[in-house]
């Protein structure tokens, strides 16, 4: 212990007096408003002290223990800020001062962009208000509630169903600071129902391809061989597509709302038919290779667009698909029965470019240039072939 004593007093260049000698200040900093004004900070110190500053519009004023800084008004259009440095013959210590200005303009933003477009069957959507003044958001259209929250600093939009046409609002966010106001608008728009990316691929379609294989012979022509209906399964998320290729079959499709595509997976059952007692058949959506009897299942791709209607002999939407594997450009049903897989030279297979066009129902009635190329091929007895794995 005595040695460290000894150790720690041998350190030191300071006498007692000197480290004794040190200023304590009751504050540190100061901020003032614009019309300026006065403020007291208490200083402590052994010895004698002085203050200083830089700036004129500060004005210092010493006394016994105290120190008073007074402030002339800011008439400049920016904050100012300067610093008080408080020195004894030992020590020094420094005090930040800053000022507002009056004419400090209000500043606003917001964390959505200019355009929002809203869904058909109604949704909602929140986002931020930056500003440094009182901020208020207002809207010229009853369709669209409008809720402020200054706690979060969010603005929730609601959009009703919208049952009629296309409309449009505008969403005003307002922020003021003194005198200064700014605003922000928000167009806003709502889609109709014939307008939703979703709806616009429900409804009644032929299937249309660049050339067709029935009775397992290949027909040479373009055009529309087989019908199917798209029917809503869950809101945005999912469709069915019915009676495709044979009646009967079901294939469930996801639709992913961001790309607006429809995605169609290949190898799952889509029917199920009790051939005779002992045997039953399973359906399942495939691509194959009709000159090896082979198949290959993953997953198409259905764009919506437009495409020529054979039938009506004019453009309608259409559902364009994609995903193909080169060795298996063909589309069709694969069976399977008795423990075998199979291909049905009675039902149409589709090859090369195809898409699902739109058509009025009925329309297939009035016939084809594949259903006519069809009528001309002969059909074996045995209506199954075997297809390899």
């Amino acid at each position: 212990m005595i040695w460290a004593l000894f150790a720690a007093v041998g350190c030191s260049d300071k006498t007692q007096e000197e480290v004794a000698d040190v200023i304590n200040l009751s504050k540190r900093s100061v901020a003032f408003a614009t019309e300026g004004g006065s403020t007291d900070i208490a200083v402590a110190c052994p010895s004698q002290w002085e203050a200083a500053c830089a700036d004129t519009w500060v004005t210092l004023q010493p006394g016994e223990a105290v120190l008073t800084i007074v402030a002339e008004e800011n008439p400049a259009a920016a904050t100012r800020e300067t610093v008080v440095t408080v020195k004894s013959a030992n020590d020094e210590k420094t005090i930040a001062v800053r000022q507002a200005f009056s004419d400090e303009p209000v500043l606003l933003a917001t964390s959505v962009e200019e355009e929002l477009s809203f869904d058909s069957e109604g949704e909602s959507y929140t986002f931020r208000v930056e500003t440094n003044g009182t901020w208020t958001a207002t809207c010229d259209a009853d369709w669209l509630t409008v809720t402020c929250n200054p706690e979060s600093s969010t603005v929730q939009l609601i959009a009703a169903k919208n049952s009629d046409a296309h409309r449009t609002a505008e969403v005003t966010v307002s922020a003021t600071r003194g005198d200064d106001t700014k605003s922000c608008p928000i167009a806003v728009a709502q889609i109709s129902r014939d307008e939703n990316p979703y709806y616009r691929f429900l409804g009644h379609y032929g299937l249309h391809a660049e050339n067709w294989y029935y009775g397992g012979q290949l027909l040479g022509v373009s055009g529309t061989g087989t019908y199917c209906t798209v029917e809503e399964k869950e809101y945005r998320k999912s469709v069915y597509i019915k009676d495709l290729f044979t009646d009967g079959t079901v294939i469930e499709a996801t639709y992913d709302k961001y790309t607006q595509q429809l995605t169609i997976p290949l190898g799952n059952i889509c029917k199920t038919q009790e051939v005779s007692a002992s045997v039953t058949r399973f359906y399942f959506p495939m691509t194959i290779n009709m000159n090896e009897s082979s198949f290959y299942s993953g997953t198409l791709t259905g764009t919506y667009g437009e495409g020529y209607n054979d039938i009506e002999e004019k453009m309608c939407p259409a559902i364009h698909l994609s995903g193909f594997h080169d060795e298996y450009p063909a589309f069709g049903l694969i069976g399977y029965q008795s423990q075998q897989y199979v291909h049905f030279v009675d039902l149409y297979y589709a090859t090369g470019s195809m898409y699902f066009v739109r058509m009025d129902s009925g329309s297939e009635t009035s016939g084809s240039g594949v259903t006519q190329a069809a009528a001309r091929v002969t059909v074996p007895e045995n209506k199954v072939v075997i297809m390899k794995r």
